[in-house]
């Protein structure tokens, strides 16, 4: 409580021009650290995104060489892969 009483006792001594700076200094403060935040926030949604992506490409992965398995598995047997039907004939 006492630096707030002597900072306002600065400022009320201060000329116009100091308190012009310090407003200014105080803004500058205010953005930088809304950057930095901002930023955090930007890179941990972009992060996510990106690990999502991964996680869904690995189940794609799965799926598709699951499915390659039975076709393979088909056209190893003679038989005629009817994609429209999704089954061996």
């Amino acid at each position: 409580m006492m630096y707030l009483k002597g900072a306002l006792a600065l400022l009320q001594a201060s000329g116009l021009v100091t308190k012009l700076v310090m407003a200014a200094s105080i803004a500058a403060v205010a953005l930088v650290a809304y950057g930095v935040w901002h930023h955090k926030v930007y890179r941990a949604g972009y992060d996510r995104a990106l690990a999502d992506i991964a996680a869904e490409d690995k189940r794609a992965i799965g799926a598709a060489t699951e499915l390659r398995k039975t076709w393979r598995d088909c056209r190893d047997r003679g038989g005629r892969w009817l994609q429209s039907e999704g089954r061996c004939s």
